[in-house]
């Protein structure tokens, strides 16, 4: 299968869905999408609809918070809500930021989730990053046992420092987890200097063979990512195909 992970850069605001976006993603010919940073706004319905006329017939949301984003979920396959809730004591934002799903004909989890920018908010950015991470870690604990993948925005770099947090992807690593490291690129771009950053992943318990892992910036006529004008969003497109391991393999 193939599983799409895009943040789409609505931030807080009802940003107009471009026209030819669900004919992009449809391109990328991906079995489940998952968008970050979506706000339904005038054109939610059109978009569910192309979806629809492109195979995509099943999709969920993360429940609305007033003034921030959400998950937005689509698959061409029998999807439905699971259990897993984002935490309510760390900060608001974070209600809205996590949608678990069960791909019941698949036999596998997804939790699509992006971890808030608190960049603006310096003082206390440390605590509130960490505070997430720490329900990402407990979540891959709880989970680890089962055919299971995290994936989205986790605004968090590889390189970044401990205080930012990047010590903590190598924990999930470390704790058994495959994550899906395209070969080369990235998924952002720093607007002060234009320095690459990776801050979109996916991770898949044991259960799986990761067969690929790609940052899309263009692909045919469609820009995702990027500085030209007619850029959909300022973060790449992350694409991955998996297969799920059998019994023997496992």
């Amino acid at each position: 299968m193939k599983l799409l992970t895009w943040n789409i850069n609505h931030r807080t605001f009802n940003r107009k869905i471009p026209y030819h976006m669900a004919k992009a993603i449809a391109s990328l010919a991906p079995d489940v999408i998952v968008l970050t940073e979506y706000v339904p706004g005038s054109s939610h319905q059109r978009f569910i609809e192309q979806l629809y006329s492109y195979g995509f017939t099943q999709h969920v949301m993360s429940k609305r918070v007033l003034k921030e984003n959400q998950v937005f979920i689509a698959a061409n396959t029998t999807l439905e809500c699971g259990k897993i809730l984002a935490p309510t004591n760390i900060e608001k934002s974070v209600l809205s930021n996590a949608l678990h799903i069960l791909l019941s004909q698949e036999g596998f989890d997804i939790l699509g989730m992006r971890v808030p920018d608190f960049s603006n908010q310096p003082i206390i950015t440390p605590t509130f990053k960490r505070q997430c991470w720490d329900w990402i870690l407990k979540i891959a604990a709880d989970n680890r046992n089962h055919p299971f993948v995290i994936m989205g925005d986790f605004n968090t770099d590889p390189g970044d420092s401990r205080a930012k947090c990047g010590d903590q992807l190598s924990k999930l690593v470390d704790e058994g987890w495959q994550h899906a490291v395209p070969k080369s690129g990235a998924s952002y771009w720093a607007i002060k200097n234009g320095s690459e950053r990776r801050l979109d992943h996916a991770f898949t318990s044991r259960h799986f063979d990761v067969l690929d892992a790609k940052y899309i910036i263009e692909s045919g006529s469609y820009v995702f990512a990027g500085k030209k004008s007619e850029a959909m969003s300022d973060h790449a497109v992350l694409l991955i195909e998996i297969n799920i391991k059998s019994d023997k393999q496992l």
